[in-house]
């Protein structure tokens, strides 16, 4: 028999995030032109139609129809079946079926002291050993579940306090899983949890108030009534008044802060201090004019890209990683234009690649392709990384096949979760991205599908 599920979590994702040691101001700003402006190729603007008439009328009607951007139920026709699918810099877990996690990739400190604490890589999924689980998170090295009871339990890296820790603080060794408690005792009642890039975790409660904690030091935890670079769990003050569906974004002591907010009527809030990604910053969440219906926002620390009413819109420093077709930034949100049949969904940023979901299930990606994770499908045999340059432009992934429901950008390697309930991923296979129990240096076009038996 098959059985339906939707996904745990709305399709709002976040991306990884290498922070700088120091700001050193290096980091151009928006009002900072860039030294390499030229243009490589035309700009990726979106095709443009004339509005349709309304016949007998004067009133000017959208020639689409309103857009759904809610999460699509996958019907489960394979053992096991994966119902959601989340990554970080270079792992991605996997929520299955029967309610336990699955989790594959680079072992350092993602996984906690899994193995006696060994920081070798997983190329073939391992059991977390957890049960009842409802929702994955994660972000960077940092995974967080959330339970049918309402805690949230986390594991990996506690670079940013992102694990929840009384006293807060920051290390750089890998942690196992461990319930979020405040003064102790273990906290309940959430329905949604968000892992940032890094720094920033978000919960929701069933009251609808926001509770955040990690890395506050750039002010990205919207408590700006409290002090001290790391937080534990607490509200989030800031977001009083705010109906929040989830939220996320990247925080640090030592470089910046831009944070956001996707609000259950469809805006997007933001705040922060990073010019580049945020139009009037400052510590007060502020919603973006021109975004509406928003059902996925995805961001490293110098781009962003979200889609709002079934259009990509990108923005930040590299052009390029907005898929705009040239080097120049992107000062506002500008709209990119997909292919053929289908509206973007679900989009998906890392420092190397852009990709989007879009409703018919298929996936376009931009910028790098040095380990094939552009899926092209054609076999390459050049060398990784050797000399890439970021391909500026949409193309369509088409070395996934069937119909993908997600899409998760990693360091070097894409996964998309398909509709059915199986795992693709392409791209590098040196930290054993791919879920095949192999480690390789060679460039992966064509996906394959991960073995988790």
């Amino acid at each position: 028999m098959k059985r339906l599920f939707l996904l745990g979590a709305a399709p709002i994702s976040a991306a990884f995030v290498l922070v700088a040691c120091s700001d050193d101001g290096s980091t151009p700003r928006f009002d900072t032109p860039s030294s390499d402006a030229a243009v490589e190729s035309s700009a990726n603007l979106p095709d443009t139609a004339p509005p349709v008439s309304d016949a007998g009328s004067d009133v000017i009607v959208d020639a689409q129809a309103p857009f759904d951007g809610s999460d699509e139920p996958v019907v489960c026709n394979t053992q096991p079946c994966v119902t959601q699918l989340v990554g970080g810099g270079s792992h991605f877990c996997a929520l299955l079926e029967d309610k336990t996690v699955r989790c594959w990739g680079s072992g350092y400190i993602a996984f906690g002291t899994y193995d006696g604490g060994t920081y070798t890589d997983k190329p073939t999924p391992i059991d977390m050993g957890l049960t009842g689980v409802v929702q994955l998170a994660a972000g960077n090295g940092t995974t967080c579940a959330r339970f049918g009871d309402g805690s949230i339990g986390c594991w990996g890296s506690n670079q940013g306090n992102e694990l929840g820790h009384e006293p807060p603080g920051s290390d750089y060794v890998p942690h196992d899983f461990a319930k979020i408690t405040r003064d102790g005792i273990p906290l309940t009642g959430f329905r949604h949890v968000a892992v940032g890039s890094f720094g920033l975790v978000f919960a929701v409660k069933e009251d609808g108030t926001v509770w955040s904690w990690g890395d506050n030091g750039s002010l990205g935890l919207a408590r700006s009534a409290e002090q001290g670079p790391y937080m534990a769990p607490g509200p989030a003050t800031d977001l009083a008044g705010i109906q929040v569906r989830t939220a996320g974004g990247f925080s640090s002591s030592n470089y910046r802060s831009m944070a956001y907010a996707v609000a259950e009527d469809g805006r997007l809030y933001q705040w922060g201090n990073e010019a580049q990604l945020v139009k009037y910053p400052g510590i007060v969440p502020m919603p973006m004019a021109g975004l509406e219906n928003v059902s996925s926002v995805s961001m490293i620390a110098a781009n962003a890209c979200a889609v709002a009413n079934g259009k990509l819109m990108c923005w930040g420093n590299d052009g390029r990683l907005a898929c705009s077709g040239v080097k120049d930034p992107i000062f506002e949100p500008l709209e990119i234009r997909t292919h053929g049949e289908g509206r973007a969904q679900q989009v998906s940023v890392s420092y190397s690649n852009v990709c989007v979901r879009k409703t018919n299930g298929t996936i376009e990606c931009c910028g790098s392709d040095g380990y094939g994770q552009l899926a092209t499908g054609v076999p390459n045999t050049a060398t990784p990384n050797a000399g890439d340059p970021l391909q500026p432009l949409l193309s369509e992934a088409k070395g996934f096949s069937g119909h993908a429901v997600h899409v998760w950008v990693g360091a070097r390697t894409v996964c998309a979760l398909m509709q059915g309930g199986s795992v693709q991923c392409v791209g590098g296979n040196d930290q054993g991205g791919l879920g095949q129990g192999t480690i390789d240096q060679e460039r992966h076009t064509t996906a394959v599908v991960v073995k988790f038996d």
